[in-house]
């Protein structure tokens, strides 16, 4: 070999080695940037348009970026609002259209719908949110930031507590044994499904975990929860637990607890919720009905 031709040779060498350096510097500074790309980002408190406060009667609650209470209707319990007329001065909807939260809530839980009238409302959980503006001197105004003077009205409104696993429903139900319409305003999950007692267990208080078994308990299905966090209106201390005889579910569509053979009671009459329902929001097929030996109703607060 030449000289010439072997310093051509060295040069073609160092020339595809150093290509082949910058190559793989490339790679790997194109893998690092993918990955601090696909990091999620953390939403700060400032950055958040919903936010979380804090209450030492109610707990916590949702507000919008400016700190005003977010409020739930009772007769929203279909997921549609029914604020309407002079109901949607006092209770301006609320509508955010970039939901960002923190750590601390969950943006799936949010979402949107259209009002009656056309207009855009955030929903959390299925239940639309709105402000409260009581009536001042003849004109409708929103209380201030950190107010929560709305919690509570009429027993159907009250603040967001993103803990709450009862609450307070209230609609138009069909009564069963008479065809009759009526108004009725019951116990039901954070979900939208209605709640039921079982008359044979107020005449029978002694033998509550077996009233409801077998083909019973599968077409009334037993409420599986731990005690609860609830909306003022209702009685942390009215709620409690009895203990099942028969095997219950921990998870499932009615069960949201570890220890799967405790059921929910409402002043010791325990909580069942109904097949025919159908796991929807604001369904009440049950109510006044005789079934499996005696009468159900929606569980009345």
């Amino acid at each position: 070999m030449s000289r010439l031709s072997y310093f051509t040779l060295m040069r073609c060498l160092t020339f595809l080695l150093g290509a082949s350096l910058l190559s793989s510097v490339s790679l790997l500074v194109v893998s690092c940037n993918d990955k601090d790309d696909n990091k999620p980002v953390e939403i700060t408190d400032a950055q958040a348009t919903v936010k979380l406060a804090t209450s030492a009667t109610l707990g916590p609650y949702l507000t919008d970026s400016q700190g005003n209470t977010l409020y739930f209707f009772a007769r929203d319990v279909d997921g549609t609002n029914a604020c309407t007329g002079g109901c949607s001065a006092v209770w301006p909807v609320y509508y955010e259209p970039n939901v960002l939260v923190t750590k601390a809530l969950n943006a799936s839980d949010f979402g949107s719908k259209t009002t009656p009238d056309g207009r855009q409302q955030t929903t959390y959980k299925g239940w639309p949110l709105y402000y409260y503006a009581p009536a001042v001197n003849g004109q409708n105004v929103r209380e201030l930031p950190g107010e929560t003077r709305g919690n509570g009205v009429g027993t159907i409104w009250h603040v967001v507590n993103p803990g709450y696993s009862v609450v307070i429903a209230s609609k138009s139900v069909v009564d069963k044994t008479t065809n009759a319409t009526v108004s009725r305003t019951y116990l039901t999950d954070t979900q939208g499904r209605t709640m039921y007692v079982f008359a044979k267990d107020t005449k029978n208080p002694n033998t509550l975990a077996t009233n409801c078994t077998g083909s019973c308990a599968t077409t009334w299905p037993p409420v599986y929860m731990s005690a609860p966090t609830v909306p003022s209106s209702l009685k942390a201390s009215d709620f409690g637990t009895i203990t099942r005889t028969d095997a219950g579910s921990a998870s499932g569509p009615y069960g949201n607890t570890s220890k799967a053979n405790l059921q929910l009671t409402y002043k010791g009459r325990p909580l069942y919720y109904y097949i025919a329902d159908n796991d929807t929001r604001g369904r009440v097929e049950g109510h006044d009905l005789n079934e499996s030996g005696d009468l159900w109703f929606a569980a009345a607060p």
